[in-house]
């Protein structure tokens, strides 16, 4: 089996707060959704030793319009033996240099409720401070395209949505 194309986000907003966010945009435009909910498979370490884990998954995939088959699923996996990172994953058609793709994951990060990026004290302390995803999270959204120095927050998205040449089809 084939794995699918994803981007894959450590995000320190809940998953319930990720779909609401990207849910609200899509009703915005109107486009048709389609909410699931799975099981993933994840790994977590115990002291030295990998174990498979299986952890909720939620979801939205878009039905039609010209993002059809766009989906985010986000999940909590707990690393480490105290608490979880949370993900958003990402199913881009086309990938994610598409403009209105852009987009719409720029006025997302726009509508969440706190940075998706930096996590406080506690959370870092509780999953492990040291740990690399801290750094590759800020990473990934500098690579979209985002200021994640200090003063990136609050984002203001520089595109408007819905994009202009599709409210006028």
């Amino acid at each position: 089996m084939v794995r699918k194309a994803t981007t894959d986000l450590e995000v320190s907003v809940s998953p319930v707060q990720c779909v609401k966010a990207f849910r609200k945009l899509i009703e915005e435009i109107g486009w048709q959704i389609e909410r699931h909910e799975g099981a993933r498979l994840v790994d977590r370490f115990a002291i030295i030793v990998p174990m498979a884990q299986s952890t909720r998954t939620i979801g939205i995939k878009i039905l039609d319009g010209p993002l059809r088959g766009l989906e985010l699923a986000c999940w909590s996996e707990t690393r480490g033996s105290h608490g979880a990172i949370n993900i958003a994953s990402f199913l881009l058609p086309g990938g994610p240099d598409l403009p209105i793709t852009k987009s719409l994951i720029e006025n997302w990060v726009a509508i969440l409720p706190r940075c998706p990026w930096r996590w406080t004290f506690s959370e870092r302390s509780q999953v492990g401070y040291l740990l690399p995803v801290w750094r590759k999270a800020r990473k990934n959204f500098n690579a979209l395209g985002f200021d994640t120095s200090k003063k990136g927050w609050p984002y203001t998205a520089k595109t408007v949505w819905p994009p202009k040449e599709l409210e006028e089809e």
